[in-house]
């Protein structure tokens, strides 16, 4: 059974509305594409009750695009609207990160990355593993590289040493009783 109940996610919030004391925000799926991601946070931002930008808005395929263009980005159809909108967004709360830790700051990209490494934990072992990578290394893509890398020993140190002993190296016999395999 694994540690991560449910997907990874985030709660986003406007800063505009924030900041002028009324909370705006959703909880976002962390798994879904960067793109879908933006285009949550967007739809956000056209909903937002202290506008500070304009939005594009396709009428066409509903693709949102801060600021005013003369198409769309994401279909090229001329047929679009122009919105009031917000532009700044806060990650005020997360869940099912652990071990990584994502601030109110952290960028799309990365979140994404994390909850990508997060998504493909089958079990407790491969949350184990990612939790001593992410311990080891900062990097993403090195923690994501390196996952199947990982071994686990279940067992106390002293087993491990005397694994790792007798896996090694060949003790003469009147050399084994003399071993402290808990203090290794």
């Amino acid at each position: 059974m694994t540690n991560h109940p449910t997907s990874p996610s985030i709660y986003v919030s406007v800063l505009s509305d924030y900041n002028s004391g009324y909370l705006h925000g959703k909880w976002i799926d962390a798994t879904l594409p960067v793109d879908e991601i933006y285009q949550d946070i967007n739809k956000l931002y056209i909903t937002s009750k202290f506008t500070n930008v304009t939005a594009t808005v396709c009428n066409e395929c509903d693709f949102i695009k801060l600021y005013e263009h003369d198409k769309c980005s994401s279909c090229n159809s001329p047929n679009i609207k122009t919105v009031p909108a917000s532009e700044e967004y806060s990650v005020h709360d997360s869940e099912g990160f652990a071990p990584f830790e994502i601030s109110e700051y952290s960028n799309i990209e990365e979140i994404a990355s994390m909850a990508d490494i997060l998504s493909n934990v089958g079990n407790d072992e491969g949350l184990a593993k990612i939790t001593f990578l992410a311990s080891v290394y900062q990097d993403l893509d090195v923690i994501k590289d390196k996952i199947d890398d990982v071994i686990l020993f279940n067992g106390s140190r002293g087993d491990y040493a005397e694994q790792l002993i007798d896996d090694c190296y060949s003790v003469p016999d009147f050399l084994v009783n003399y071993i402290d395999y808990p203090n290794l």
